[in-house]
């Protein structure tokens, strides 16, 4: 369920950033059918119980409890989303508190990122390798012979036959020899270390905080032990929007920026704004609109595109919005802690979601989800995690942001 398509700035982008009037960038996901043993870590899918990338692989338990209750929180979502030209397959997994007091707490809604390296890809790339320092040895090789007989003859021509066995009067003649010429990558460490070094680009160690690096691993309890919404696999299709979700759009940008402060104005102008606005209701209704013309979608997702905000008043839209712009600027999200790298949304849950998970649950709908979305950020550079195991898999907590419905 990936998007990886062209990315033009970090920051500063418009909400109105999406494609309208027909197919857009968006990739939307739809409940298909239930879950069944058939479904596997390469699927995406809403609720059921987890499927790590290595069944001896799981991440440590502490990626799944609530930070407010310490308990076992429930998955909403596992969404394979490998990223083109890398060497790992990629899932992201968001879970939830279903404890009622948990609700708009912090830490409630958590997401994390899994990779595990690509065997086949890893095989093929190293393949390669090898194949091109076979081309660079025998090329070196066939220049280094060129370049002896070239001294040769010159011998033959200036001193007759006397140096024609070969031997170069010159000394190391002008051509490269196999040794200096040749890159030495040949060994299978040293095509190791290339790999690794394919997979870790734009990692910067020194962003790696302690307590990052060496998170203690919790075991996870028996799955009968765990709570689970039923589970749904979901088809992907483009978004494709009608006129009235297009003019709702082209709307998105006046009514942002009418409701954010100029360059002069301070952070209490910029918190003073009632959530009762009836332009801030426009936002609201811009997302009503959008989501509405897809009904029945669970999961929107675009890397390194904007979120649609359900409200831009609450904590979420004040953090995600720069309020000199009216605009999304990812570069608002709290940046990885791993890498130091800045952030870009990936996907977000809308609230169909909550309705097909909790059918036939026999949750009161007052101890139901009650969020408006679930807005995920991941990593830009993808960093790879402090971690990675004997299997080649490791995980790594990323940024979530919820909009919750509006108390009354």
């Amino acid at each position: 369920m990936s998007s990886e398509d062209d990315y033009e700035s970090d920051s500063d982008m418009s909400l109105d950033s999406h494609a309208v009037g027909g197919k857009t960038s968006v990739l939307l996901g739809y409940p298909d059918e239930p879950a069944g043993d058939t479904a596997s870590a390469f699927d995406t899918r809403i609720g059921g119980l987890p499927i790590w990338l290595n069944p001896s692989s799981p991440p440590t338990f502490g990626l799944a409890k609530c930070k407010a209750c310490k308990s076992a929180m429930t998955l909403l979502l596992q969404a394979y989303a490998a990223l083109e030209s890398t060497l790992y397959e990629r899932v992201i997994y968001v879970y939830a508190c279903k404890n009622v007091r948990c609700r708009r707490r912090p830490g409630s809604v958590r997401a994390f990122r899994g990779i595990m390296r690509d065997e086949d890809k890893m095989r093929a790339v190293a393949e390669r390798q090898k194949k091109e320092e076979e081309r660079r040895k025998r090329k070196a090789a066939e220049a280094a012979e060129s370049s002896r007989q070239q001294q040769a003859g010159l011998g033959n021509v200036l001193f007759g036959d006397g140096f024609g066995d070969g031997a170069n009067p010159f000394g190391d003649g002008p051509g490269p020899s196999p040794e200096s010429s040749a890159k030495a990558v040949t060994t299978p460490d040293e095509v190791e270390q290339v790999l690794e070094s394919l997979e870790r680009t734009n990692i910067d160690l020194a962003h790696r905080p302690d307590a990052v690096m060496q998170a203690p691993f919790e075991p996870w309890p028996p799955a009968e032990e765990l709570e689970s919404y039923k589970s749904w696999f979901l088809y992907v299709e483009s978004e494709y929007l009608t006129n009235k979700a297009e003019q709702n759009i082209n709307q998105r940008v006046e009514i942002l920026a009418s409701t954010s402060g100029s360059s002069n104005d301070g952070p209490d102008e910029w918190s003073a704004l009632p959530e009762s606005s009836s332009k801030i209701d426009s936002v609201f209704q811009n997302f009503a609109d959008t989501v509405s013309d897809n009904p029945e979608q669970v999961v929107r997702y675009e890397r390194k595109g904007s979120p649609l905000l359900y409200s831009k008043a609450d904590e979420i839209g004040r953090l995600l919005v720069n309020r000199n712009t009216g605009h999304y600027d990812n570069s608002l999200i709290p940046h990885c802690e791993l890498c130091g790298a800045v952030r870009v949304f990936e996907l977000q849950l809308t609230p169909y979601a909550i309705q097909v998970l909790e059918e036939g649950s026999g949750i009161d709908i007052l101890d139901g989800m009650e969020w408006g979305t679930i807005i995920v950020g991941t990593c830009k550079n993808d960093c790879v995690p402090s971690v990675i195991d004997k299997n080649g898999v490791g995980y790594q907590e990323e940024w979530v942001g919820v909009q919750w419905e509006e108390t009354k």
